[in-house]
């Protein structure tokens, strides 16, 4: 699993101290969160989108439940090597799901221990749980009720399927109810990884935190967002068709 892994998450910068990959590596059995800056934890989903590509090239599929209503699948490809020959057909072993609706995110989060056994996953990618709980027509204790309920279910899949599961949120709460729902995962998870952004000599690092090591260090931040122009043009030039992934509805 862990030869590809210096591929992208590249984490050292100029003699600062840097992480060791294999170990904020998720380890399967486990509930890992992936929590930092940005809307649901967005600086963070990069990790997940290289254990993802880690994960499809290692001939091991993959779930991913969207609560964010922002999974692309250009930014899976683009962790693939340049050099990897119809690196898009590692798609077919991605299955994607969204939730638009808090319900229809906790039925897919329902189904993912049958989905499993069927598919035999490797890495369960969790974006943005929390968002939709938030929603201000769902009250307060059905909120909880309801993400308590996912949050035990993910922790049972992953301790009984071997696989890895990782959830990725804001790390600073907005409200007494996101507080809360961040609570919930925090006593649930068995390993995180934090980031924040931090201003190193006039420029922009991001400083990690693996717990339960306590291993810390900086990485430059890259900018890689793309506007939805750049990223269909990317999926044209990959030729992937909407056959490169399936969707779990």
């Amino acid at each position: 699993m862990h030869g590809h892994l210096h591929m992208e998450i590249n984490l050292a910068t100029n003699g600062r101290p840097s992480i060791d990959e294999i170990q904020i590596f998720p380890r399967v059995g486990t509930l890992y969160q992936l929590e930092g800056p940005g809307n649901s934890g967005k600086s963070m989903r990069e990790f997940a989108e290289a254990w993802t590509a880690i994960t499809l090239m290692d001939g091991e599929y993959v779930h991913w439940i969207d609560g964010a209503c922002r999974f692309n699948p250009a930014r899976i490809i683009s962790n693939f090597p340049h050099t990897l020959p119809d690196a898009e057909k590692l798609l077919h072993g991605l299955f994607v799901g969204r939730g638009f609706t808090v319900h229809q995110f906790s039925n897919l989060i329902e189904r993912l221990q049958t989905e499993i056994k069927i598919t035999r996953a490797k890495l369960v990618v969790i974006d943005g749980p929390i968002s939709m709980h938030l929603d201000s027509q769902i009250n307060d204790y059905e909120a909880r009720s309801l993400f308590r309920r996912s949050m035990d279910k993910l922790a049972e899949v992953a301790k009984n399927n071997n696989t890895r599961v990782v959830v990725i949120t804001s790390s600073i709460s907005y409200s007494k109810r996101h507080s809360s729902l961040l609570t919930m995962v925090k006593n649930r998870r068995h390993a995180s990884l934090l980031g924040k952004i931090k201003k190193i000599q006039g420029k922009k690092r991001m400083w990690l935190l693996h717990l339960p090591t306590r291993l810390s260090g900086y990485r430059e931040i890259r900018v890689r967002q793309e506007n939805l122009y750049e990223s269909i043009r990317r999926v044209i030039n990959s030729r992937l068709s909407t056959e490169g992934f399936e969707e779990i509805e």
